[in-house]
């Protein structure tokens, strides 16, 4: 959108001008909202120690505390919000979402948080008031399951543009949003402190029982940024449509201006992790929360992505599968992705729009796992040196690729009768199929079918691959010959540099890694990815993180 003609002067006094009373900038005096305690929630007294400065840069000057009188009662009507990321309170259910990556609003807690080291009761001994009470708590985000208060927290960045100037000047209406941000997210807002700015613009910090949240707009530039901190476990990330909505006013059109011209505010944000856990927590280890993974420091915790759009989170029984879209401007354009989508006449862009689409990106226990960007150079790799070697690979068996691109690959040799794939776990196949659908497309191979997974000469076996190889050919000949050799065994598994029991038994457990060549023919061979190359400053393997690259290498020269 074309910025305005109008001189910056003009347009201040535009947003001024509306008639009210005035403070001595021209700001409306208004009365603020009060933050309220939430119905049957326990808030404990806290004392309250201020400072004001004078500064002629301020128009006006409000602090707003709890009121403790009026409870306040939430109703979930026909708000949403994303799941938000792994949920590490044993919670098994999958959830997905709809076009924007959003799920409607459930009875889950959007998360849980600190305690500061209040003890809890026991229901026995609680009155029927208290229990009320401390299922409100176990709700929100002032509960450790522990009873703990753990020194750590998480931090949700949100800077968002092409907002509204007259929302983004107006100390009520943000002091209101903030209000309501608290209220539907369970936190508790003790107090807050608001500036309306010379000439224009509004800074506002909130004191949560919980932590802090705070921002600053920019109302000539459209602009506002925002922090939301909370300590304790629990997630922030479902919060973001909730922050979506209440911040994300779009622009009014101005005289004679169209509103299909007027662009949709922009929203890029960013989650982290901050304090310390390990040591603190008893039991917790880092590996084990996939927001510590890649999943937290390379998608969640980047702010300058031009899109990042959760498309899915779940615990299945084995593991956390997370799949997020990406458009990272290092390696595509916004606006380029924007005019493939156009359909405009000539266009290179709306000619070739698989050349511009965002990245997918599939995370499994916050390890990255597989990228759209990455599907051909990985795959094709990890397949086709080894199909070609062979003269004549009928017989081929996959370990792993849930996703279904290593089986792709397999398929495109016509030699291949019987391509078996052994995966021990059937939902990232289910989920892959439906979320992943480029990684199982096998719609321009002659023969076959549009799914990879449904061409006749694919047999998925959902089942320990390491079991049943070392069932099948505990020997250099298969038990009872029921289990034909294999011309290709291609183990596309976990890196080896993964710190899970399982991952380790793949790279030496040596009754498995002799089946494996037990279960190739004369001439038949074994493909082992074997994770990333290793830098220049890297240790060796044997003492490095690839520890188990070492291991495995050392028993296939044994």
């Amino acid at each position: 959108r074309e910025a305005s003609s109008a001189s910056p002067s003009a347009i201040i006094g535009a947003l001024l001008d509306d008639g009210s009373s005035k403070g001595m900038s021209g700001k409306d005096i208004k009365q603020l909202p009060t933050p309220k305690v939430l119905a049957g929630k326990q808030v404990p007294y806290t004392t309250y120690t201020s400072k004001s400065f004078p500064n002629e840069g301020t128009s006006t000057s409000n602090t707003l505390h709890i009121d403790r009188t009026v409870p306040l009662y939430m109703s979930s009507q026909s708000k949403k919000q994303f799941d938000g990321g792994p949920d590490f309170r044993s919670d098994t259910k999958k959830s997905t979402g709809d076009d924007k990556g959003w799920k409607p609003l459930n009875a889950d807690p959007p998360c849980e948080a600190c305690s500061r080291g209040k003890e809890k009761k026991s229901e026995l001994s609680m009155t029927e008031e208290e229990v009320a009470a401390s299922s409100i708590n176990e709700d929100g985000h002032n509960d450790d399951s522990d009873g703990l208060h753990l020194p750590a927290g998480q931090h949700l960045l949100v800077d968002i543009k092409d907002v509204d100037s007259e929302f983004l000047n107006s100390e009520e209406r943000l002091a209101s949003a903030m209000i309501e941000l608290t209220n539907e997210s369970k936190l508790t807002l003790l107090s807050y402190h608001c500036h309306s700015l010379v000439p224009i613009g509004v800074s506002c910090a909130g004191v949560l029982l919980e932590s802090h949240v705070a921002f600053h707009t920019w109302p000539l530039e459209g602009v506002i940024t925002l922090d939301l901190f909370t300590c304790g476990g629990g997630k922030l990330v479902p919060l973001m449509p909730l922050i979506e909505r209440l911040f994300s006013v779009k622009q009014t059109p101005s005289e004679g201006e169209n509103e299909e011209d007027i662009p949709e505010p922009t929203l890029l944000w960013a989650h982290k992790l901050r304090g310390f856990r390990e040591g603190f927590a008893p039991g917790y280890v880092r590996t084990s929360n996939p927001l510590d993974e890649g999943l937290g420091w390379s998608v969640l915790g980047r702010l300058d992505f031009d899109m990042k759009r959760p498309l899915l989170s779940t615990k299945t029984a084995f593991q956390h599968v997370d799949i997020y879209e990406v458009l990272d401007p290092d390696q595509r354009d916004l606006e380029s992705y924007h005019m493939s989508l156009s359909n405009t006449d000539g266009a290179y862009e709306s000619m070739h729009p698989e050349l511009f689409v965002p990245n997918k990106i599939l995370f499994l226990d916050g390890v990255q796992q597989s990228t759209l960007y990455g599907d051909a150079p990985y795959h094709e790799s990890i397949v086709h040196p080894a199909m070609f070697t062979h003269a004549n690979p009928k017989r081929v068996a996959i370990i792993g690729g849930g996703e279904g691109a290593t089986l792709r690959e397999v398929l495109k040799h016509k030699t291949v009768e019987k391509a078996v794939m052994i995966e021990i776990d059937e939902d990232v196949v289910e989920l892959s199929r439906e979320y992943l659908k480029e990684w199982s497309d096998c719609s321009d191979l002659v023969g076959s079918t549009n799914d990879c997974f449904e061409d006749p000469r694919a047999e998925v076996r959902y089942e320990d691959a390491m079991q049943y190889f070392i069932s099948a050919f505990p020997s250099d000949e298969a038990v009872d010959g029921s289990v034909d050799k294999f011309d290709v065994i291609v183990m596309d598994s976990l890196d080896p540099n993964v710190k899970i029991s399982y991952a380790v038994e793949l790279y030496s457990n040596d009754a498995y890694i002799k089946s494996l060549y037990n279960g190739l023919t004369e001439s038949g061979i074994l493909v082992i990815q074997l994770g990333e190359s290793n830098a220049d400053d890297d240790p060796a393997d044997e003492v490095g993180r690839f520890e188990n690259r070492a291991i495995i290498k050392k028993k296939l020269k044994e």
